[in-house]
């Protein structure tokens, strides 16, 4: 009985492996890579894994970065077994590979490779070492990777709480990981367009915050980010006339935070306020995943009347059109 629920639960994990690989998966970490006596790290590298079937699947590594001119590469083929506990085990093997520098081919051979892709906390942890072209000493290149997921919806834009503009399909990239014992939240606020503002055509740029926590009076993962030295590049256009376009850095005198919720492991919203530069007003981008209300967030100090109120906290009518907050919770009207 025991080995029907084992084989069940194997068929079980594939099957929602192969439901998640129709295009390969991408996994951002630190890196190691070591050669003889000599180590280089990177702080953030990106591999992927593309499912073939149930038994196997292409890795591909990227350029190994502060080394003498190794290109990205795939290893193809990879062997793995399904395990318990949502973890898929790559058991050690040799594996090789082909890439081209300069019109020649330079051949990969690669003496291991062993990985682990915890289901369960969505981390590929991957160790090879293989020699590259007539280079005399082998490298070992380790990765320990966290799914970066990536979420499209429509994104809700108030400018000076006062005027609402929105974009319907915009993609964050969402990295969940574990720093020690705490787990964090990186997160890419995409480059996207908002049409027919008052000051224009607004073009801004992408940026990543790193490190929220989860705050249990916020509901989600949180991070104030306004000392972080992050830029952004922020481009107004009208009327054929370009009247901002620039790199600007986040006003550390002004709230700049940013908020991810979660529902399990599904990213529901994300909620962004900030203010750049010299300018006299702030932004607040809502990001909502499939839904139109907006999950509650803290608010302080805001009338419980049934009334509806704007971001900055200032009664608004029946017919007021972007983000409301009625009875502490906010709402998107359209």
């Amino acid at each position: 009985m025991k080995k029907i629920f084992t084989l069940l639960f194997a068929a079980f994990t594939a099957a929602s492996m192969s439901a998640q690989q129709h295009t390969p998966m991408s996994f951002v970490g630190a890196s190691n890579a070591k050669v003889s006596t000599m180590d280089v790290n990177n702080e953030s590298d990106t591999i992927q894994f593309k499912m073939n079937g149930m038994t196997s699947g292409d890795i591909t590594l990227p350029e190994m970065k502060g080394m003498a001119a190794i290109p990205s590469f795939t290893i193809k083929g990879a062997t793995f077994t399904m395990g318990a506990n949502h973890v898929v085990e790559f058991p050690s093997q040799e594996f090789s590979a082909t890439v081209s520098v300069d019109g020649k081919e330079k051949a990969i051979k690669g003496s291991s490779l062993s990985a682990t892709y915890n289901m369960a906390d969505n981390s590929f942890d991957l160790s090879a070492t293989f020699t590259y072209g007539s280079m005399p000493f082998p490298i070992t290149y380790t990765v320990k990777g966290y799914y970066v997921k990536s979420v499209t919806d429509a994104i809700s834009v108030c400018i000076g709480s006062a005027y609402t503009y929105t974009n319907s399909s915009v993609t964050y990239n969402v990295r969940k990981y574990k720093d020690g014992d705490v787990e964090k939240v990186d997160v890419t606020v995409p480059a996207y367009t908002l049409d027919n503002t008052l000051i224009g055509n607004l073009s801004l740029g992408a940026y990543t915050v790193k490190g929220l926590v989860y705050d249990s009076e916020q509901g989600g993962f949180y991070r104030d980010y306004k000392d972080d030295g992050l830029t952004f590049h922020f481009s107004a256009e009208k009327d054929g006339n370009t009247k901002i376009n620039g790199d600007y850095v986040f006003n550390s005198k002004k709230d700049n935070n940013i908020l991810v919720k979660y529902d399990g492991t599904k990213v529901t919203s994300i909620i962004n306020k900030f203010q750049m530069g010299a300018m006299p007003f702030d932004i607040v981008s809502t990001f909502n995943v499939n839904t139109t209300a907006i999950n509650t967030v803290k608010t302080d100090n805001k009338p419980m009347d049934g009334k509806a109120y704007n971001i900055a906290g200032q009664r608004v009518s029946d017919d007021y059109k972007g983000i409301v907050i009625i009875n502490g919770k906010k709402y998107l009207r359209k």
